[in-house]
């Protein structure tokens, strides 16, 4: 996949919302991730048929049973919110389940361990502006939420990451610092030359709010047509990159 740019998306939360961000997603040939969990005490969560429907065409990965900060919890509490979550989901699609995604990005060293314990492939964060994965870390970041942040809010994720690069490149975010379909276009540019991974990740119910599903379609159009790019769910993209 050297010099290759792989385009990747994730979903959280599991609202029914999800449905029509997955048609959208099926209108432009796209693939995506969606991270429900089973119970969610402040978004309603999708019914088992609606997990069946959206898992036809999409990954569903894992996102704890009752969508709650890991970092908050005792250690056996966080490992069966991480281990229990796959078999519940598991047994609900009948498919396998290999992904999963912190709540809230928050997580300990020991959850990176329960999560792969548990059998997953890796833990998804929401760490933004990044287009490589270690994998042997068992963490896959992400590029860019659909979310359009301030300059001050994305220049204090990076100094709170200590990973100054994307400052410097995006001129400390002056000129796509309120806009997401900004931020895709030149992060793309940017990696057809060197290669390297573009992930879009999301919450449909905050689209909704945000009234934003006008600038998610075009980043879905302006993403569909970038020649020879490679589309992957996240599984599928954790596990090209791990293939020497």
């Amino acid at each position: 996949m050297e010099n290759k740019l792989i385009i990747t998306t994730s979903w959280d939360d599991g609202h029914e919302l999800d449905l029509r961000l997955a048609a959208l997603l099926e209108k432009y040939g796209l693939k995506g991730t969606f991270y429900v969990p089973l119970r969610n005490a402040e978004k309603p969560v999708m019914n088992v048929e609606q997990l069946k429907e959206l898992s036809k065409n999409h990954e569903i990965g894992g996102h704890t049973v009752n969508h709650i900060y890991l970092n908050s919890l005792g250690n056996s509490d966080a490992a069966y919110e991480i281990k229990e979550c796959k078999v519940m989901l598991e047994n609900q699609i009948l498919k396998k389940v290999e992904a999963f995604c912190f709540p809230g990005g928050k997580y300990a060293q020991r959850d990176i361990e329960f999560v792969r314990e548990a059998g997953f492939l890796f833990g998804r964060t929401t760490k933004l502006l990044m287009t490589k994965n270690e994998t042997n870390t068992f963490l896959m970041d992400t590029t860019v939420q659909a979310y359009n942040h301030s300059n001050i809010t994305l220049t204090k994720h990076c100094l709170k990451r200590k990973y100054l690069k994307p400052i410097f490149q995006n001129g400390f975010f002056i000129n796509s610092n309120k806009n997401f379909v900004k931020l895709t276009e030149e992060y793309t540019n940017r990696l057809l030359q060197s290669g390297g991974v573009f992930h879009l990740w999301g919450h449909s119910w905050e689209i909704d709010e945000q009234n934003l599903w006008n600038e998610l379609e075009t980043v879905f159009k302006m993403l569909s047509e970038i020649k020879n790019a490679i589309y992957m769910n996240n599984s599928d993209c954790w596990k090209s990159l791990n293939t020497k």
